[in-house]
């Protein structure tokens, strides 16, 4: 029997948050015709953003995060705003934000799912280059950032020590080196 979409049954939102929703939803299922209960995080669409500078630096931050309890390696990024319609205008803002550096060039290497089971939403993933210091970080109340500038060489050495463990962050680094084996190919 071939796989099928699940029909919407019901949904209740539980929780509201400032930057997601939780949702109980009840789902039918196609193959077995029972009514399923599922949670979901309803929450706007990410961006991150492999930057790298005009000789070769990646851009990374470091941040606390609550969630582990730890401060983690990444690479800037973050919610797009309910007002901004387009990803990469979004990106370009995070950068200049958590960096205080601006692109040369900026182009999508991607969109990718986060978690599909639970979450709702999108990442979208873009490159920068040619990326140049301007000013200073504008960060977030919630947002204590350290800019950690690192040759491009040392990215994989980074990522099989554990230094950068961020899900989202080595799906994107993925993507980048992806586009770099595309382009050599051709």
């Amino acid at each position: 029997m071939p796989l099928g979409d699940w029909e919407q049954v019901s949904e209740e939102s539980l929780v509201r948050y400032k930057v997601f929703d939780v949702v109980k939803s009840r789902r039918r299922s196609p193959r077995t015709g029972a009514e399923i209960g599922f949670f979901l995080v309803r929450t706007p669409d990410w961006v991150n953003v492999v930057a790298i500078t005009e000789d070769d630096q990646l851009l990374l931050v470091r941040q606390y995060r609550h969630g582990t309890k730890q401060f983690s390696l990444e690479i800037p990024g973050g919610l797009i705003d309910p007002h901004e319609t387009d990803p990469a205008a979004a990106a370009a803002r995070e950068l200049r934000e958590e960096t205080g550096f601006l692109h040369g060039e900026l182009r999508p290497l991607g969109v990718m799912t986060p978690n599909p089971a639970i979450f709702t939403n999108r990442c979208h993933a873009y490159l920068a280059t040619g990326c140049r210091k301007v000013g200073d970080l504008h960060m977030d109340p919630g947002e204590d950032i350290e800019v950690q500038l690192v040759p491009v060489t040392e990215v994989d050495a980074l990522i099989r020590s554990g230094a950068i463990d961020h899900a989202l962050v080595l799906a994107a680094l993925a993507m980048w080196r992806s586009s770099q084996f595309d382009t050599r190919s051709r």
